[in-house]
């Protein structure tokens, strides 16, 4: 699973945001960034208003235009993309009519998040062209780096797996100029997940070790989260499915304490996997059901694609091929839509051999 980078988590400078902020504003505005990514993402929603109140009034302001950001992204964090996505859009309003550029640049980089999501590719791409701008204009290097990111991670979904490295490249390399390890554990959680599909399983776990060691030191469990399903998903495809189940619990346990229902989706598509491997296809078979709704509630265009396709492993395992057919047909329209070229090809392999006893 990719990690997308949609907002910043680390207080800029003062002189940056060109905003008066009291001592409380900055104290208020920490811990609710840091209970956005922990275990009470809900904080941050009741500590809102308290920000807004000493700050100021809700007059138009850099600030307001932030704090709306950062309420659109705990929503999105939490599997809540439609809710999420008016205070983008509002955080981004505010940011044009102020002339608020670094705002206007982090408002699109999240926009862009919601359409990755959804599955618009070309959408993503416009965003993030307009935000790297932007960025680059107001001297927003962390920005500038977590467009970087993005644009790697759609290059990959694309399968231009070169082109995709070199976006995680430099993004890496203006992470660890500006030293700022946690943006830099969300490119080497992507940079493992490109290893992965490469056949670089040796990498592939270096670059996720190092990653789960930076957001466990510093309390990142929503980045945990995604990396324990990268690394499960590491170990079903080689057969490591002991290990590969620990890492599923884990991620679903986060997931459940976050109250995130799209990353529950993803780690009980995982689950579902394990199970078939194990088996135990009937089981499969509702876990992924239950994938297949959240992941459809969160608008996770992509996860959803990747949960028929196991969806169809389970019903083919079960000895339902004909359902499983089916079902891989809707895969591969989903795939379609948003240009997943190499699924595109798995699935037509699926629908010519039937299933298979790997997990991909």
């Amino acid at each position: 699973m990719r990690e997308a980078a949609s907002e910043a988590t680390s207080l800029e400078p003062r002189e940056k945001r060109n905003t008066p902020l009291t001592s409380d504003a900055r104290r208020l505005l920490e811990l609710a960034r840091a209970s956005g990514l922990g275990d009470q993402p809900d904080d941050v929603l009741q500590w809102r208003d308290r920000e807004v109140g000493v700050a100021g009034t809700e007059t138009e302001t850099p600030f307001l235009a932030d704090v709306l950001r950062w309420e659109g992204s705990v929503r999105r964090d939490r599997g809540r993309t439609s809710d999420a996505e008016p205070f983008y859009h509002r955080s981004l309003a505010i940011a044009t009519r102020l002339g608020y550029e670094a705002g206007c640049a982090h408002a699109l980089n999240c926009l862009a998040s919601l359409a990755q999501r959804r599955g618009d590719i070309l959408g993503t791409g416009n965003l993030l062209t307009d935000a790297l701008a932007r960025a680059d204009r107001s001297g927003e290097k962390r920005l500038v780096g977590m467009v970087q990111q993005n644009l790697g991670i759609i290059a990959d979904i694309r399968g231009n797996p070169a082109a995709a490295l070199a976006h995680y490249r430099l993004s890496l390399r203006i992470f660890d100029a500006i030293h700022d390890l946690q943006a830099s554990s969300w490119v080497l959680n992507n940079l493992g997940y490109l290893h992965v599909k490469e056949g670089r399983y040796a990498d592939a776990r270096e670059a996720f070790d190092r990653a789960l060691e930076i957001a466990q030191t510093r309390g990142d469990l929503m980045s945990e989260g995604i990396i324990e399903e990268n690394r499960a998903e590491l170990g079903l495809i080689l057969g490591r499915t002991t290990e590969a189940y620990a890492s599923v619990c884990r991620a679903l346990e986060i997931a459940e304490l976050r109250g995130d229902g799209i990353r529950r989706a993803a780690a009980l598509k995982q689950r579902g996997a394990y199970e078939r491997l194990m088996g135990r296809p009937a089981d499969a078979v509702e876990s992924l059901r239950v994938a297949m709704t959240l992941s459809a509630v969160g608008e996770d265009a992509l996860l959803g694609a990747e949960t028929l396709y196991q969806y169809g492993l389970a019903l083919y395992a079960t000895g339902d091929n004909e359902g499983a057919a089916d079902v891989w047909k809707s895969a591969l329209d989903a795939f379609e839509r948003i240009a997943a070229h190499q699924w595109v090809g798995r699935v037509r392999q699926r629908l010519s051999r039937g299933g298979t006893s790997r997990y991909l």
